[in-house]
């Protein structure tokens, strides 16, 4: 009877010391879950204050922070640089009122109806703007390659230069009727417009 009892007395304290056990590492996980909210409320709070202090002080700051704030600048445009690519790989511009993303192109924002105002790409030296629908278009070109409306330009140039004038090595080459594009003479179709040529 001895036996039974020392054993039970022992189970009893083994099971005592790990549901003590138990109970340490909880308060322990919970402790410790205490500590990384508090860690994030500090890190959140360095976060804030120096934000602050670069947006108060972004040509007066003092030296000792002249690396970091200079490295956070060439990040920020570095970011904006990203993500004028990726508008421009999904053909869209972003809404300076609300911020939504709206195709290219359009006059109104589909989210706000503010305005879209209209962004001008440069002309490249050897293309011309279409005066129709204002696609940029290749010099020389008799059509707009995108609305298909006759170029002027290719029209006053033509009707300026009179045969006896033009005497190069252009008089080898085809001249597409279609798009008025120059072709070498052994080829049977436009590269510009698929045309078939004579």
């Amino acid at each position: 009877m001895t036996f039974w009892n020392n054993f039970s007395q022992k189970a009893s304290e083994t099971t005592a010391k790990a549901v003590q056990k138990a109970k340490e590492m909880s308060d322990i996980a919970r402790l410790n879950s205490m500590i990384s909210e508090e860690e994030a409320k500090i890190n959140n709070n360095y976060y804030q204050l120096g934000k602050r202090y670069v947006t108060m002080h972004p040509n007066d700051h003092e030296e000792g922070f002249a690396g970091m704030i200079d490295s956070i600048a060439e990040a920020e445009e570095k970011i904006k640089n990203y993500r004028q690519q990726i508008q421009d790989i999904k053909g869209v511009v972003r809404c300076s009122q609300c911020g939504a993303e709206v195709q290219s192109g359009v006059a109104f924002c589909s989210s706000c109806g503010a305005p879209i105002p209209k962004i001008e790409t440069p002309v490249p030296d050897d293309s011309i703007r279409c005066e129709s629908c204002g696609s940029i278009v290749k010099r020389g070109m008799r059509f707009c390659t995108s609305c298909g409306k006759p170029i002027s330009e290719a029209y006053s140039i033509n009707e300026a230069d009179s045969p006896a004038e033009i005497h190069t090595e252009e008089d080898t080459q085809k001249i597409c009727p279609a798009c008025g594009a120059k072709m070498e003479p052994d080829l049977a179709f436009c590269t510009e417009c698929g045309t078939k040529l004579n």
